[in-house]
């Protein structure tokens, strides 16, 4: 009887003798990436999103969110689920991230070579994907650019009662008076936008495509948009580009608490990659001022808004 029950055994061990081993599989499973975008609305994010799942299969969960919701969620560490990349549209709200440590460094190479050092934090916390400036443009006659050699031109007595502005809270704006602070000081500054208000011949619009409406009904006569604004309207207004350069940039880092650093790395370089903001600066023999300084001053820029009652 014990030798049949030590048969049985041993039959049952080599069961398995002569067979390969189960191959191990080389599959690599591709973690989605989070991306945490600071504003509302934006079918373009959604659309790169896509494409982006489409070539390599990694799923791209975009988030979006109100700026300062967004960006003091990720400071917190209380978004859920976690956030791999932050979008913003301004450098305001990826600077303050980054000086609250929200954001980690992006050790990219071909990050770093496609984006200048104008349009990146200085410790690589986060890359401009695109920049915006001012312009100025006008529907009045026989007006020479030699006239209007920068914004502060606009405060004079010739503009009284042809200059309309869009409001203050639109970024463009806030990067233009956040330019004149670091440029001139706070007071001249705000003489500038005093000058400005005097010449109104309406009240601040609420949004840049209604100025450019009212400058092309001959309602206004000059202002001052964002060159983004005006490529959308593809309007015939004549343009000025001011002697100073006031630009913002849209910005994109990584979070400091990413689950999947490396995934979001290759994200960021693919969107890099297709942007244009290397050529978008125009002469790039022009001295450029790293773009920070529009964060750096962004409260004062807004203080000084409500002193001078530019709404």
């Amino acid at each position: 009887m014990l030798r049949i029950l030590i048969l049985a055994l041993f039959a049952v061990f080599c069961a398995g003798c002569g067979q390969s081993p189960e191959p191990e599989s080389t599959e690599v499973r591709k973690e989605p990436v989070v991306v945490y975008a600071a504003f509302e609305d934006d079918a373009a994010l959604v659309d790169a999103a896509e494409r982006y799942t489409e070539k390599t299969g990694v799923l791209v969960i975009v988030r979006r969110g109100a700026a300062t919701g967004i960006v003091d969620d990720m400071i917190r560490n209380k978004i859920s689920p976690p956030a791999d990349v932050l979008v913003t549209r301004s450098v305001v709200d990826a600077w303050r991230a980054a000086d609250e440590s929200a954001l980690r460094p992006l050790f990219s190479e071909p990050a770093r070579k496609q984006v200048p050092a104008w349009a990146r934090d200085p410790d690589d916390l986060w890359f401009g994907t695109q920049v915006r400036s001012a312009v100025i443009v006008h529907n009045l006659a026989g007006l020479h650019a030699d006239e209007v050699p920068d914004v502060g031109a606009l405060a004079e007595a010739q503009f009284s009662g042809t200059l309309c502005l869009s409001s203050s809270a639109i970024s463009v704006n806030r990067t233009v008076i956040a330019t004149m602070v670091s440029e001139l000081g706070v007071r001249p500054a705000e003489l500038v936008v005093r000058g400005w208000i005097k010449n109104l011949a309406a009240p601040p619009f609420d949004d840049e495509a209604q100025l450019i409406r009212a400058i092309e009904s001959g309602a206004c006569g000059i202002g001052i948009v964002s060159n983004t604004a005006l490529d959308i309207a593809t309007t015939d207004l004549e343009a000025i580009v001011p002697a100073t350069w006031y630009a913002d940039v849209e910005a994109v880092g990584i979070a400091r608490h990413a689950h999947n650093p490396d995934g979001a790395t290759k994200l960021i370089e693919w969107l890099l990659a297709d942007s244009e903001i290397a050529d978008s600066a125009g002469d790039p023999s022009v001295n450029r001022e790293n773009v920070s300084v529009v964060a750096w001053h962004y409260e004062d820029a807004v203080k000084l808004a409500e002193r001078a009652r530019y709404d």
